[in-house]
């Protein structure tokens, strides 16, 4: 007899908890209950609820909505200006999330949430590669280190476990996430396809050569199943990738062609910089293609493109740690599945066919 599970999705509109309710949706031993800020913009049979996850009023008066829940998938996020803040809202959203299931839901077994390479320092633009789950710590603040280390010491005697989970730079189908590379590459694309000008990677030659890795999102969402049902991922933190390495010299010759334009050779510019202009050209790009109304702000961030763009140091994962455990789904070619994902953008009429 199969065991049924009930998940409870944080961040279910963002690019991570998109992509895992659209793989959770095909597992029949599912249910899924998602917190989002609004209505998701996509089909699912996940039932979709608004929570304050800084108010723990606000989880008390869901309790009977939580009360089936067996595994949380923690994707939320709140931006704030100050590290120490930063910090101190994000612990808080963790905190009152584990705290109301531990007194609401009595099957509530597993935690799973995301880290991610700023855990290594690729904030820095500098961090030892190939980075491993087992590296020490960089100078704190570092609200991933606070978010671990309060589930390593609650979870202590608790009936409930943890497992961390690493991705780099995300890669998916999702609209508003703010580092979302699939969407930033495809829309600066369609812009130069639509400008008339080469694609070209806005940074240096040497930038333009190093080392590094993505993670598609449909990847990390079947590392999160993986992790919730193994117990012996809890309390372990891994790498999750697509497998691969790759150069940008390798990637935009390939996207170029895709578009069905030139590949220049590149050229360091400021992307914020570049699209402060560009409204009205994307505007007029919706109008006569047919897009979804989002705009360039809700599309991309460039100033993500521009620090992603600029770092001139290797910058990759070692993946093996997950693979000793059985995870064995980290083997995409990440080229191929940055051309293909800008198909299924143009599909959904997020940019430009």
């Amino acid at each position: 007899m199969t065991t049924k599970h009930t998940a409870l999705v944080l961040g279910a509109t963002g690019i991570i908890g998109r992509n895992l309710i659209t793989h959770l949706d095909t597992r029949p031993d599912w249910t899924v209950k998602a917190v989002a800020r609004g209505a998701p913009d996509f089909a699912t049979r996940a039932e979709v609820r608004s929570l304050d996850l800084l108010s723990p009023d606000s989880f008390a008066g869901a309790a009977e909505w939580l009360k089936d829940v067996t595994h949380v998938f923690f994707a939320a996020y709140q931006e704030r200006p100050d590290a120490a803040e930063l910090s101190r809202v994000n612990v808080a959203l963790l905190r009152n999330t584990v705290e109301a299931l531990e007194k609401h839901a009595p099957g509530f077994r597993h935690v799973s949430f995301i880290q991610g390479g700023k855990a290594y320092g690729a904030q820095f633009g500098l961090y030892k590669t190939p980075a491993k789950e087992t590296d020490p710590r960089h100078f704190p603040p570092n609200f991933y280190y606070d978010q671990e280390d309060y589930l390593r010491d609650a979870s202590k005697g608790r009936r409930w476990t943890w497992t961390a989970l690493r991705p780099d730079m995300m890669m998916g189908l999702a609209v508003g996430n703010p580092m979302n590379l699939g969407n930033l590459i495809g829309v600066y694309a369609s812009l130069c396809k639509a400008l008339r000008v080469p694609l070209r990677f806005p940074s240096t030659p040497r930038a333009y050569s190093i080392l590094a890795n993505v993670t598609d999102a449909t990847v990390l969402a079947k590392a999160m199943e993986w992790a919730a049902l193994n117990e012996a991922c809890a309390g372990e933190i891994f790498n999750i990738t697509n497998g691969d390495v790759f150069r940008w010299s390798q990637v935009f010759p390939r996207i170029a062609d895709a578009f069905g334009i030139e590949c220049a050779d590149p050229q360091p510019f400021s992307l914020t910089e570049a699209m402060k202009d560009k409204a009205p050209v994307w505007e007029a790009l919706t109008q006569r293609h047919g897009l979804h109304p989002h705009g360039l702000k809700k599309l991309a961030n460039w100033a993500f493109g521009d620090f992603i763009f600029h770092v001139e140091n290797d910058a990759f994962f070692d993946v093996n740690k997950a693979r000793r455990f059985g995870f064995q789904e980290m083997h995409l070619d990440s080229t191929q599945a940055m051309v293909a994902l800008m198909r299924q953008l143009q599909a959904e009429k997020l940019i430009p066919a």
